[in-house]
């Protein structure tokens, strides 16, 4: 690229966190757009915009940044895309080649600044597909790491993330805590249930008493028949078809699950 055909260049920056890497290596959004600008400057491109993508996994492919980047690369916002490495474009080789070619059918480059490669040439082209198998090894290699601990923590009780039943939130150290306000509900739903309540009678009680929802809905009968076959509330958590003792401690007791589910 010529220094005169440089300053005709428009260009775009895509930057990307999952929050489980930025935590891990500081690899942040802040770090990877202050790449992405000292490279335009060095080239003198004129940088359109920058489409950030906060706590988005690179093995998700409908992203919202990616999408307006792509949908205004085809309306010729910018002849060329610079992202901070292959592995913020895609974590899979299928991903970044086809995101690579749909850049270039509408005009754009695109430059990976960590790898050097810049795919407007068949040796960029080569060593594209070369380092997008390697990121997408490495992040299978991860993602078998983070299954291999997840399956030790449930062994053991433990909450391996996911949705929290309504009575529970997580604390600041990871331990899943007991919302008192909530567990008074829990308690107060399985003993109307023990007492022979309908569904149905139990919303309208809950109602009534104006009783705390988690995203301030009303009770329904289906939501309580849900938490009353729920055995995570007697500190029970499934793990491979087997029910075992959890870490987090229980707002009901066997004694009253079992004569509910047996009476509901």
């Amino acid at each position: 690229m010529t220094e005169q055909a440089a300053t005709s260049v428009r260009a775009a920056g895509y930057i990307r966190v999952s929050q489980e890497r930025a935590a891990r290596n500081g690899y942040g959004l802040a770090a990877q757009e202050a790449e992405i600008r000292k490279y335009v400057a060095y080239k003198d491109l004129k940088l359109v915009e920058v489409y950030r993508e906060e706590g988005v996994s690179g093995y998700v492919r409908e992203r919202p940044a990616l999408d307006r980047l792509l949908a205004d690369v085809k309306a010729g916002r910018f002849n060329v895309v610079v992202f901070p490495s292959i592995d913020r474009a895609g974590r899979s080789v299928k991903d970044v080649i086809e995101i690579d070619r749909t850049l270039r059918k509408h005009g754009a480059d695109t430059v990976f600044l960590r790898e050097g490669v810049d795919t407007s040439t068949p040796t960029g082209e080569l060593f594209r597909n070369i380092m997008a198998s390697m990121a997408e090894f490495e992040g299978r290699i991860i993602y078998e790491r983070l299954s291999k601990g997840k399956r030790q923590k449930a062994a053991q009780g433990g909450y391996v993330g996911g949705w929290l039943s309504y009575g529970y939130r997580r604390s600041e150290d990871g331990r899943i805590a007991v919302v008192p306000e909530e567990a008074m509900v829990v308690e107060r739903i399985f003993r109307l249930a023990a007492e022979g309540r309908s569904l149905p009678w139990i919303a309208a009680r809950l109602r009534e008493e104006k009783a705390p929802t988690r995203n301030g809905g009303q009770w329904q009968p289906p939501t309580i028949r849900g938490m009353l076959r729920n055995r995570f509330y007697t500190s029970r958590v499934e793990f491979e078809g087997q029910l075992i003792r959890a870490q987090h401690d229980a707002i009901v007791s066997d004694v009253l699950f079992l004569k509910c589910n047996r009476e509901a």
